[in-house]
């Protein structure tokens, strides 16, 4: 499996996950956008997401989107509306350096790619849109920067042609994302054992973006060997501002991200032993051999007269047949824990 440095982090390594947070387009006033930086940062994302696109070099006039709920909207007005500046973009790369959260963004155009070069993107992810836009693909790879591919509306085939691609320019530093182009994608469309049929095939690191709403399936992810997870930002879903059905709010962001930090933690070494923790109830909640009821002086041990029971500080219940047949050396009350001077 292959290693890729994202800023400061080795991704493709065992049992770590990167967090992204997808804030999106300008889909919040400038003071907002900076307040959901601060937020992914407070959250523990590793990382901040953007969107940059200009709305003539991405979508003709007249051309339509069909929305889940089967609204039909304008793309090129849709992005006209929502496309950050130049401008708005340095303020927000400085203030995510300034606060100490890494930001990164998914271009559409060669113009959109040099605007992050001079800006100091330390990788690039391309949208699932551009899995079969190979003139770009060659473009981004060329900057020599990792390059995370999103995968939603593709065939392995399609995915093998973009990985040939952007490895063609000498540039092997490439990530999988498993991704259902749907917004929200219903949990049947999720697949994520996809994520591995990914790595088996073409044995590349592989995250996961996701647009399913709630956070089970992030977790579930991460947990499933993704070394990336992606998952969509909003201040508040009341806001209905685009992609809110699958967007976290921060409260929600925290506890994913908790929750993926925890996993290796869960998981473990793999060794079966006793923990550390476990000792004192091996002594209490294990059991014992026990009178259960008043035994004479050379009466035999029985199943009638010898009980199993709590702590494990006596004879272990394992050596009952031994105990059994024998006989008691000394007036055992009841009650009293079995012990070998009394046979």
């Amino acid at each position: 499996m292959e290693k890729i440095k994202l800023g400061n982090t080795e991704v493709g390594t065992k049992d770590k996950c990167m967090f992204f947070a997808e804030i999106g387009a300008m889909y919040e006033s400038l003071q907002d956008m900076k307040k959901l930086i601060r937020l992914c940062k407070k959250a523990g994302a590793d990382a901040v997401k953007i969107q940059t696109f200009k709305a003539e070099n991405l979508a003709l006039p007249g051309s339509e989107f069909t929305l889940e709920n089967g609204q039909t909207i304008s793309q090129f007005d849709f992005f006209k509306q929502y496309e950050i500046s130049a401008k708005v973009h340095k303020i927000l790369f400085k203030y995510a350096e300034e606060i100490g959260i890494m930001m990164f963004s998914t271009p559409s155009h060669v113009e959109d790619v040099e605007l992050l070069e001079k800006l100091g993107t330390p990788f690039y992810k391309t949208g699932s849109d551009d899995l079969t836009n190979l003139p770009f693909l060659k473009y981004i790879g060329k900057k020599n920067k990792p390059v995370i591919l999103s995968t939603g509306m593709s065939t392995l085939s399609e995915i093998e042609t973009a990985i040939h691609t952007v490895q063609r320019t000498g540039n092997d530093q490439i990530i999988l994302m498993q991704c259902t182009t749907s917004y929200p994608s219903s949990p049947e469309n999720a697949n994520l054992k996809v994520i591995q049929t990914l790595k088996n095939t073409f044995g590349l690191p592989v995250g996961y973006s996701d647009h399913v709403p709630g956070s089970l399936p992030s977790v579930l992810a991460a947990a499933m060997g993704a070394c990336v997870v992606e998952k969509h930002m909003t201040l508040d879903r009341k806001l209905k501002r685009p992609d809110y059905e699958v967007s976290a709010e921060p409260d929600e962001l925290h506890q994913i991200i908790q929750q993926i930090r925890m996993i290796p933690v869960l998981k473990g070494s793999g060794i079966k032993s006793i923990a550390p923790s476990e000792k004192k109830w091996r002594r209490n909640a294990r059991k014992s051999l026990v009178a259960s009821k008043n035994i004479k002086k050379g009466e035999l041990f029985t199943e009638n007269n010898i009980s199993i029971m709590r702590p494990g500080s006596g004879i272990h219940p394992g050596h009952l047949e031994f105990v059994l047949g024998r006989k008691a050396l000394k007036n055992i009350p009841k009650h009293q824990m079995i012990s070998k001077d009394m046979f």
